[in-house]
């Protein structure tokens, strides 16, 4: 039918997920007649080219494409009905014991129609965190939602603490090097001790965009992460101990003295490898007071720098 084809061609022009009201598509047709127009979405509809919807009281009309179409009339009858189910779950999919209730069929025609539906890569199963012993459909090119995936820190609905840990290492390593950049490298002799470990300037701190834009440019993981997976991150170093929030900031982030410590770095700045012997002579002399105040002194204590990050070199200076 010449008219219904060229009502479909409309129709497919517009977005995909484009619901048509039946105004609009009489405006589409420049047709006043609205028996004509029944009869050509009933035409539509008859060759698995339509699909109707109901929007709060109101009937919509979508076209549906040629390709889908052809998969839709390769199918039996048993096949469709379970198939618009499975494509009605979107990205959540459906669970085999309410396909079995919403269509009313026994058992085993609906598994019949799952295989066949399977094999033909038209629907695929997936398992739910939430539900792991469900057996749950969707459609083959869509890709489950984070509610039944959990996100990237699962793999096959099981939590992936590896993979987990190894970022949260990487992450943590970033914020360190740019925190406390020489910590991570042999002293020098001609480099003094206070400035080389104490943390960097303000604007030299790791940002949550920095820390991001890390991953990403080296390639640290093929799981793409969004931006507030990357801060869960930093939140789990926060507590444990190992990063802090920079005072007066949003999402950037400081390295605690402790953890690089902890970490097997800055160990000869620790032990006052990077002192001269006059330096050495000059603190052994000074009691612990006064050392303080030389710290204060090389450290310069302002406003982006926490007070407290100050106890932290009380672990390394040699009274």
């Amino acid at each position: 039918m010449e008219s219904a084809d060229l009502l479909h061609s409309r129709m497919v022009e517009a977005p995909a997920s484009k619901m048509f009201t039946q105004d609009e598509l009489l405006e589409l047709m420049n047709e006043r007649d609205l028996a004509k127009l029944l009869s050509i979405t009933q035409n539509l509809l008859d060759r698995k080219m339509l699909r109707l919807a109901k929007v709060g009281d109101e009937l919509r009309f979508q076209a549906i494409s040629a390709s889908e179409t052809k998969k839709l009339t390769s199918m039996t009858d048993d096949e469709q009905m379970i198939y618009s189910y499975i494509e009605a779950s979107g990205r959540e999919g459906i669970w085999t014991k309410t396909l079995k209730a919403k269509t009313n069929m026994h058992q085993h025609i609906v598994m019949r129609c799952l295989k066949s539906l399977e094999s033909q890569r038209y629907i695929k199963s997936i398992k739910s965190v939430k539900h792991p012993t469900r057996k749950i459909y969707m459609l083959y090119n869509l890709q489950p939602s984070i509610d039944v995936t959990g996100g990237p820190w699962f793999t096959d609905s099981e939590l992936d603490t590896e993979f987990i840990d190894s970022l949260l290492t990487v992450v943590w390593r970033f914020i360190a090097s740019k925190t406390f950049p020489s910590a991570f490298q042999e002293p020098q002799a001609n480099v003094n001790v206070f400035s080389s470990v104490y943390p960097a300037s303000h604007t030299e701190f790791a940002s949550l965009d920095s820390v991001m834009d890390f991953i990403i440019s080296n390639k640290i993981t093929n799981i793409d992460l969004a931006l507030n997976d990357v801060r869960s991150l930093c939140e789990v170093l926060i507590f444990d101990d190992k990063i802090e929030l920079v005072k007066d900031t949003v999402d950037v982030y400081k390295a605690t003295w402790q953890s690089v410590l902890e970490a097997g770095y800055g160990r000869a700045y620790k032990e006052g490898a990077a002192l001269d012997s006059q330096q050495q002579k000059f603190l052994g002399e000074l009691d612990a007071t006064s050392q303080y105040s030389i710290f204060d002194h090389y450290s310069v204590i302002n406003a982006q720098v926490d007070e407290e990050d100050v106890v932290y070199l009380d672990s390394w200076i040699r009274v």
